[in-house]
């Protein structure tokens, strides 16, 4: 009967975490910026696997636990109670949650001075109040509660990368529209067309849940066998 249960929960697993290609779950994905033509263009890099996705299709799937929120203060910033993405890397995989950067090591000379990856705009659709924050040790970088024009910018070194931390006051899904601008020399600092990034903040499942639904899964399968 375990092992039943067990296959089951499997099975349910399987059911209920399609991955697909205009979802990225887990690894170690940079906003990359990188120059077309005249202009600079963002989209979604997998740091491992060199592969691409447009910014406009990806979401990024965040399974918090349902108690899991933490009191987070940044500098002199209360921030309140926040769902916080993972520090680093291994944290990352252990916890099977995406690692999120920023990139700008396509970028060489002639530019030169930091790429800013500034926040444009901000939605929230949810239950809660839905703002979302960037922080990196005691610099507040992102504050989606600042108000259109002064979301903020984190920049980064050309040829480098680097990583901040998210927080997510409530369950739900954000979007946030962002815009990479440098400096390549010319009189005007060069930018490009805005993109559209995605979070998707929802509860961890618990194992009752799972076992619950493989249950009812195996019911309906156990009435269909007697049936047929």
């Amino acid at each position: 009967m375990k092992s039943t249960l067990l296959t089951l929960a499997t099975v349910v697993l399987a059911m209920i975490s399609p991955a697909t290609a205009q979802t990225i779950y887990t690894g170690h994905w940079d906003i990359s910026a990188h120059k077309h033509g005249s202009l600079l263009e963002l989209s979604l890099h997998n740091h491992d696997l060199e592969s691409e996705y447009p910014l406009e299709s990806s979401v990024i799937s965040y399974d918090f636990g349902a108690s899991s929120r933490t009191l987070v203060s940044v500098g002199s910033s209360n921030l309140g109670l926040l769902y916080v993405t993972p520090h680093n890397g291994i944290d990352a995989d252990e916890l099977a949650m995406p690692f999120i950067g920023f990139s700008a090591e396509e970028l060489t000379s002639p530019f030169t001075g930091p790429v800013a990856f500034t926040m444009t705009g901000f939605s929230y659709t949810g239950a809660g109040a839905g703002n979302l924050f960037l922080f990196l040790g005691s610099n507040l970088i992102w504050n989606s509660a600042a108000g259109i024009g002064n979301f903020g910018s984190f920049n980064v070194n050309v040829g480098a990368h680097d990583h901040g931390r998210f927080g997510f006051s409530d369950l739900g899904l954000y979007e946030i529209t962002l815009q990479a601008s440098g400096n390549d020399g010319s009189p005007s600092p060069v930018s490009g067309e805005s993109a559209t990034f995605r979070f998707d903040v929802v509860p961890e499942p618990t194992c009752g849940t799972l076992l619950l639904t493989a249950f009812s899964v195996g019911i309906s399968l156990r009435r269909r066998f007697f049936r047929s």
